[in-house]
């Protein structure tokens, strides 16, 4: 075997090398010169594409993250702007209510009114009574009336020092003398599983729907002229020798947080 130095090695590649340059400027090397460029552009196509795509699926990946990110964003903040809608409509409801309660107590001026908060409701829905943080020495006695929004919503049952029970009118165990305002009817007012319910009513009284229904000082428990509610449909029988009244209330019981004792 014949063994060339290397440095005459060099020398015949750089001379093959630049013949090959020379002869691919002319015509006849155009084929050879075709198939190299194919053979050299199909890869680095092939290279391009995948070049594009993978740089196109990156950017999809950080598109998808900082989309990911702004979504996570967009939810705090809405979840804060909630928080904020929900505490200033706590507030408008309020307000709404403190300004009944100064209006029902500017309009009876002959009451007395000490507020209280509502601590505890009964865990029971058939003893319908909750605890409020005034007691014996804030002036609280048994039978004193309860209201709120201007409206009779129970009275006091049982006292302790500092906190006291109060009935609310649903309850089924009180019964509430009251006057319809239309013929100035008395009868009972009661709760229970048909709501709440005036009885005792004449037969021949004329009754209409919609007539007010307000406390009646009768057995001297509740100041008189305090608002209940309203009739909503007469529902005894024609056998009955009495008439029996379902009075619908705008008080929401369960969503009572301020209320007001008649201390007078």
């Amino acid at each position: 075997m014949i063994r060339f130095p290397r440095w005459n090695l060099r020398i015949i590649i750089l001379v093959i090398v630049v013949g090959l340059l020379i002869a691919s400027q002319f015509r006849f090397f155009s084929p050879v010169r075709d198939l190299t460029r194919q053979a050299i552009g199909a890869p680095a196509r092939m290279f391009d594409s995948l070049a594009n795509r993978l740089s196109a699926s990156v950017r999809i990946i950080f598109a998808i993250n900082d989309l990911s990110k702004e979504n996570a964003s967009l939810k705090l903040e809405n979840s804060t702007l909630e928080a904020e809608l929900a505490k200033l409509k706590s507030v408008v409801n309020e307000n709404e209510t403190l300004r009944r309660d100064l209006n029902f107590k500017n309009s009876r001026s002959d009451l007395k009114l000490t507020p209280a908060e509502v601590l505890t409701f009964s865990p029971s829905g058939l003893y319908q009574a909750f605890t409020i943080n005034r007691g014996a020495r804030d002036g609280i006695k048994e039978n004193q009336a309860v209201v709120s929004n201007g409206y009779l919503i129970g009275k006091i049952h049982n006292i302790a020092d500092s906190t006291a029970e109060v009935w609310l009118i649903t309850n089924r165990n009180l019964l509430t003398p009251v006057i319809l305002t239309g013929s100035q009817t008395v009868g009972l007012l009661s709760g229970g599983i048909r709501g709440l319910v005036v009885e005792n009513i004449p037969l021949d009284t004329k009754v209409t729907v919609g007539e007010s229904v307000v406390t009646s000082s009768l057995e001297g428990i509740y100041p008189p002229g305090i608002a209940i509610g309203k009739v909503e449909e007469i529902i005894s029988s024609k056998e009955e020798i009495f008439l029996t009244l379902r009075i619908s209330t705008p008080t929401k019981f369960g969503d009572l947080t301020i209320v007001f004792v008649v201390t007078s």
